[in-house]
């Protein structure tokens, strides 16, 4: 009996000792379902590759309107107006150049008179002396002149006229030549020793306003040229050349487009009796060129390459920015006061000038469409009455001698080199293609 109690309790024991750690998972480590993801029927291929992109709109190529643009603004007159100041030295050594100069004056004047419609004014300033004996040998004289003060012009028989600068409506080279030719004043008799150009030109602009001296020269919407001629260097004191280039783009608002400045100077190569006293090797003005030996200048051997007016070379080449590199500014705006060529030289100026004043550039409000011959644009230049009617004069499309597109302004540029069949208040008319307008289908 005792043995069957002892063996029932042992089999109780043993059954509670088997099932605990089972209990112990139920309640601390529970069992988790792995998730299982929805399987998605496969498509067929021929589904996906028959799937068709969406519709879209066509456009049908843009059909050509022409349009005619003859009005509405400045831009398509045509009065080209320059105002041309010549800076003259009239200092004893320029005789023999101001006589070359007014003998050759026709040559300068010929390309102005060809184009009609070129509205010129020409007046002439002298150099300047700012020393105190320049001032009192020149006070009180009747016939003297302020710092920048235009000259009056004269007749062919040297009587001076009221007016100040010679105009296109005059049409007289024989007063432009008499003008031009200023007369020298001798050393002894109160001339310039030491010749400014910066401060007589920079004068001549302040004394352009109403009342003023040079009142009715300078136009609000002229091109300015500056011609120097001289056979010396700018000795202003207070001006330099990179100032002076300045003021004259200041002049013109900013727009260096409308600033041409010319020289017919000296050369550094020219022989020294050729140029003003300023310029030659001589103790006077040039002491580093020599040594004092036994109470005598010495040439010392260091200046065997002379000097050449550097400060208006400089000048030219700063104002006229547009014009190429350095050597190619020098080569077109600098010609020789001593050499035979002097009278071509100057025709050479004078058509330069003139190719100028002839550029126009007619900006576009629309961009104008191309076929295969280039860009459909038509070009007429006429009276209004004459452009109205489809009629006028027909510019070729060309850069010499015609007109080019530029896309990168959208604008028509006519070449300084077109000939026109000048007309009285004529104008240009611009007829081109421009797309109609298209919607979608």
């Amino acid at each position: 009996m005792k043995i069957t109690s002892l063996l029932l309790s042992v089999s109780a024991l043993t059954g509670l000792s088997a099932c605990a750690p089972e209990a112990t998972d139920m309640y601390h480590s529970p069992r988790i379902t792995e998730y299982q993801a929805p399987q998605q029927p496969e498509l067929p291929k021929d589904t996906i590759l028959n799937i068709k992109p969406e519709k879209k709109p066509t456009f049908e190529n843009p059909k050509p309107k022409w349009i005619t643009i003859d009005g509405g603004g400045r831009q398509f007159d045509f009065n080209p107006n320059i105002d041309i100041l010549f800076v003259v030295d009239d200092s004893d050594s320029m005789k023999s150049a101001q006589e070359n100069l007014s003998n050759n004056i026709n040559s300068f004047v010929a390309g102005l008179q060809k184009n009609r419609m070129i509205n010129y004014n020409i007046g002439v300033i002298s150099v300047w002396d700012s020393t105190d004996r320049y001032y009192k040998a020149n006070s009180g004289k009747s016939d003297s002149y302020q710092i920048g003060e235009l000259r009056r012009i004269k007749d062919e028989k040297n009587q001076y006229l009221k007016a100040r600068f010679v105009t296109r409506f005059k049409n007289n080279e024989k007063i432009l030549a008499s003008t031009l030719k200023i007369g020298v004043t001798p050393y002894e008799q109160g001339g310039p020793e030491t010749e400014e150009v910066f401060s007589p030109l920079s004068a001549a602009l302040k004394k352009g306003g109403r009342g003023a001296v040079n009142e009715g020269f300078f136009r609000e919407d002229a091109a300015l040229v500056v011609v120097v001629v001289t056979d010396a260097d700018d000795a202003s004191a207070s001006i330099s050349a990179e100032q002076m280039a300045q003021e004259l783009f200041d002049f013109k608002g900013g727009r260096k487009d409308r600033v041409s400045v010319y020289g017919v100077l000296v050369s550094q190569a020219d022989a020294d009796e050729k140029k003003d006293w300023g310029l030659r090797v001589h103790p006077r003005y040039h002491p580093e060129c020599f040594d004092t030996v036994k109470g005598q200048p010495k040439n010392n051997g260091k200046c065997r390459n002379g000097f050449g007016p550097t400060n208006l070379e400089n000048f030219i080449v700063l104002a006229n920015p547009s014009s190429g590199s350095t050597q190619e500014i020098r080569q077109k705006h600098i010609k020789s006061l001593t050499k035979k060529s002097f009278g071509s030289d100057l025709s050479k100026i004078g058509s330069d000038i003139t190719m100028k004043a002839l550029e126009k550039e007619i900006y576009l409000d629309q961009r104008p469409l191309f076929n295969d011959k280039g860009v459909m644009i038509e070009v007429r230049y006429g009276t209004p009455e004459a452009l109205a009617q489809g009629k006028g004069q027909l510019i070729p499309q060309k850069r010499v001698g015609g007109w080019h597109y530029d896309p990168e302004n959208n604008s028509v540029r006519l070449a300084g080199s077109v000939v026109y069949e000048y007309v009285e208040g004529a104008r240009f008319s611009l007829r081109m293609a421009v797309p109609s307008v298209v919607l979608p289908k």
